[in-house]
């Protein structure tokens, strides 16, 4: 089974048919070819390029009044929403995937009651961890473990009286300056600092963008700081 954009495949009668094929993505690099030099030179990044997964899938269409009537039910799932949306399967149930529906997708009809076909999905590298979506309350001090080797970035909730204070992360610090009051939440993947749903990006020095959770964070905050939330948003490939 699969779940597609909170929808799951039984929903429109199909069937994944077997375990679908396990993929490492590929890490993005760049090949240059230097004349009268062996080899190639390879410039190596810290991030991974987008792959396909597809399932081989099985299509009840009798229950549904044949293949005419439910091909608009599985074309409405697969292509009701745009942009990426979240994946999941029964194969491995711990982790969920963004992705978009990479391709056309054809099924083999048999009486018009039965169809056979492949789902292909164009997936981001990350595999996200369910378990880095739930919200942890810090103390200070605390460590944090990761249990990825990739370092996650997360949402940052801080807790703010008014004054100013200043959260570090392993010695990273993110000052925050006076006048804030209530949630500040901060984005460290997208980049966005808000309190109150007003953008407060201007009142954040430091290099908060550069925030991240390696093997084993250390947490600790002074002045006006009350507290601090994470979503960790733990992954891996």
């Amino acid at each position: 089974m699969i779940i597609w954009a909170g929808t799951s495949s039984e929903d429109v009668g199909m069937v994944i048919q077997h375990y679908p094929k396990v993929i490492i993505p590929a890490k993005k690099r760049e090949v240059q070819a230097v004349p009268g030099r062996n080899g190639d030179i390879i410039i190596e990044f810290d991030t991974f390029e987008n792959y396909e997964q597809q399932y081989d899938c099985f299509l009840d269409a009798k229950q549904f009044g044949g293949l005419g009537a439910v091909i608009p039910k599985v074309a409405d799932w697969l292509l009701g929403n745009s942009g990426y949306q979240r994946l999941e399967d029964s194969y491995f149930p711990d982790v969920y995937r963004m992705a978009y529906v990479a391709n056309s997708t054809e099924f083999t009809s048999h009486f018009n009651e039965y169809g056979w076909g492949t789902l292909t999905f164009n997936c981001a590298p990350e595999k996200y961890f369910k378990m880095g979506e739930e919200e942890l309350t810090l103390s200070k001090n605390q460590k944090l473990f990761n249990p990825s080797s990739f370092p996650a970035k997360p949402i940052i909730t801080i807790t703010m009286t008014g004054s100013a204070g200043t959260v570090s992360f392993n010695g990273t610090p993110m000052n925050i300056s006076y006048g804030v009051v209530g949630d500040l939440i901060v984005d460290a993947k997208q980049h966005t600092v808000f309190n109150n749903s007003e953008n407060k990006s201007s009142m954040i020095q430091g290099q908060y963008e550069k925030l991240y959770l390696g093997k084993e964070t250390v947490f600790t905050w002074s002045g006006g700081v009350a507290g601090v939330k994470i979503i960790p948003r733990w992954w891996t490939i």
